[in-house]
């Protein structure tokens, strides 16, 4: 009998004798119960958990969360099937800490470094000035930008994304003169791009081009589809400023198509320093680092102007 209660008493035992707070502090950092929050809230903050902690057991997610393992299971199976985490014993580790071959896709990947993005963001828009005409690339931190940007009726903008444009046009009353390039649709990112998207670009010049890409290392800006990295290229050519964007999880990784070398940008938005390597390779460049805080407006900056 006192077997029996063991096996099928355990959760109860352990919370009245450590208590939640010590319980959850044992078990590394708890989330808000999330139970009643839609499936993209409670999706963000497990991709969130799951990048800080390296592994996580669908057990210990469900408790941490609030939800059942079940959900838990449909949440983690949505992220393999985007190529963002890798299943392992029971639980999940982020895909985005080896090199991946595939995109994932736009909408999971605005789920993804939410504090980190928005706080680039917020860095990004401080260097936008009255009546600036500036062209803003595809990815998930651009679309934050335009969140930020969808009110400064004062400005021209030129894009190739699609998200992007619903950005800018979401509070439906003044908002930035914008010209969406033409060409060809790549579905899983909502972009336009192709021969089409180059020959209009090139018809404008632009103060600031603001770039994502989808990793950055000491030899230069890379990212996953060629036709994209065209376009980019194609962009910073037509802009006085070049200004990267990039959260500190596309640090070294590896990825398919070269961009560009570091001497393309002047700038990188960050939230966090570089590693040894790439920092002294901006420096070595005379490239300008602004480090973003990721909570409050507050911002570092070193290199040259």
């Amino acid at each position: 009998m006192r077997a029996k209660r063991g096996r099928t008493g355990r959760r109860r035992p352990q919370a009245n004798r450590a208590g939640p707070e010590r319980k959850e502090a044992a078990a590394g950092r708890s989330l808000v119960h999330l139970a009643a929050v839609p499936a993209a809230v409670r999706r963000r903050a497990l991709a969130s958990l799951l990048d800080e902690e390296g592994f996580l057991a669908v057990s210990d997610i469900a408790r941490r969360v609030g939800v059942s393992e079940m959900t838990i299971r449909r949440d983690l199976n949505a992220f393999e099937q985007s190529g963002l985490i890798e299943r392992a014993h029971g639980g999940a580790v982020p895909a985005a800490r080896r090199a991946r071959p595939d995109e994932p896709l736009f909408a999971t990947r605005r789920l993804l470094h939410a504090e980190a993005k928005a706080a680039i963001a917020s860095a990004a828009m401080a260097l936008i000035g009255p009546n600036d005409m500036i062209g803003l690339d595809i990815g998930s931190t651009i679309a934050c930008l335009a969140e930020q940007l969808c009110e400064r009726s004062d400005l021209r903008i030129v894009t190739n994304s699609i998200p992007t444009v619903l950005a800018l046009s979401a509070q439906g009353g003044a908002c930035p003169a914008v010209y969406l390039l033409g060409g060809q649709l790549r579905p899983g990112e909502g972009s336009l791009c192709g021969s089409i998207a180059r020959r209009q670009l090139a018809e404008h010049w632009l103060q600031r081009a603001f770039i994502s890409v989808a990793s950055v290392s000491e030899d230069g800006l890379f990212d996953y589809a060629p036709e994209e990295a065209e376009l980019k290229h194609a962009m910073m050519a037509r802009a006085k400023e070049v200004i990267l964007l990039c959260d500190s999880s596309k640090f070294g990784q590896g990825c398919f198509v070269r961009v560009a070398g570091l001497e393309a940008i002047h700038t990188l938005i960050t939230e966090a320093e570089p590693p040894a390597g790439l920092r002294k390779a901006l420096e070595r460049a005379g490239k300008r680092v602004i480090v973003a805080q990721a909570k409050g407006n507050g911002m570092t900056e070193r290199g040259h102007a």
